[in-house]
């Protein structure tokens, strides 16, 4: 990768909501945002639903999966 190349990044971080808009507000501003939301808090759900659970489980396994394939064929 060359210093000049464009590349895609994503990134998760924990904000005040009371910043929320403001920060939007500069990203969209200033970088090329391919995508953005707000990430809903799951703890509660992952600690009481078995199924919830199960679901993220097999999510995780697909990324990881796709993540190998990715690596492996560029």
């Amino acid at each position: 990768m060359d210093k000049e190349d464009i590349v895609t990044i994503n990134t998760t971080f924990k904000i005040q909501a009371g910043s929320l808009v403001e920060l939007e507000n500069w990203l969209y501003a200033n970088l090329d945002v391919v995508g953005f939301r707000i990430v809903p808090n799951t703890e509660k759900l992952y600690e009481e639903d078995a199924m919830f659970k199960k679901l993220v489980k097999i999510e995780r396994e697909a990324r990881v999966a796709k993540e190998k394939y990715i690596n492996n064929h560029l």
